[in-house]
């Protein structure tokens, strides 16, 4: 007859944590934020002044009110788990640059990104779903900056060539 035990302790095993509300909610912010930028290039295109491609626009519009609901529900929350802090901040941030009246607004909040690496990031210790959420909430901010609804390249390259000189 076989005898039965663990090859691991009862006393070392732990259930795994449940994520947390915002971690719960982050991934559908994710993809209204990349939903919203498909619909921002398409009502850039060359196409969007067709009146058959009105709905571009009206598109746009719907996806900008949604990602900015995704992003109020998240920062109506409070923090509890670990990572919670740095995803709440980069939904504020993208609430910021989107709500950004015009290109310096956009640059200035922008910035934060490489002004203050530790609110963005994962803290040490944040589950790989956490680290890799935060990365492709940060790639998805750096495709809202290529969009000429946030950043006018005009009006960019004017502030970049104040820069310089002074």
């Amino acid at each position: 007859m076989a005898t039965h035990f663990p090859t691991t302790a009862r006393a070392v095993m732990k259930p795994a944590a449940d994520p947390s509300r915002i971690a719960r909610m982050f991934p559908r912010f994710i993809v209204a934020l990349a939903a919203y930028i498909e619909a921002e290039r398409d009502a850039e295109s060359d196409w969007a002044t067709d009146p058959a491609c009105l709905e571009w626009l009206r598109d746009a519009e719907r996806a900008r009110s949604t990602v900015l609901c995704q992003i109020q529900s998240i920062t109506d929350q409070t923090l509890h788990g670990h990572g919670d802090f740095a995803l709440k901040a980069m939904a504020m941030l993208a609430g910021i640059l989107i709500r950004a009246s015009s290109t310096a607004e956009f640059l200035q909040a922008y910035e934060l990104l490489g002004s203050y690496p530790g609110a963005f990031a994962a803290p040490t210790g944040s589950s790989a779903r956490v680290q890799q959420m935060l990365q492709t909430a940060r790639e998805r901010l750096a495709d809202l900056a290529t969009l000429s609804a946030c950043v006018d390249p005009y009006e960019a390259a004017f502030e970049a060539e104040i820069a310089t000189a002074s």
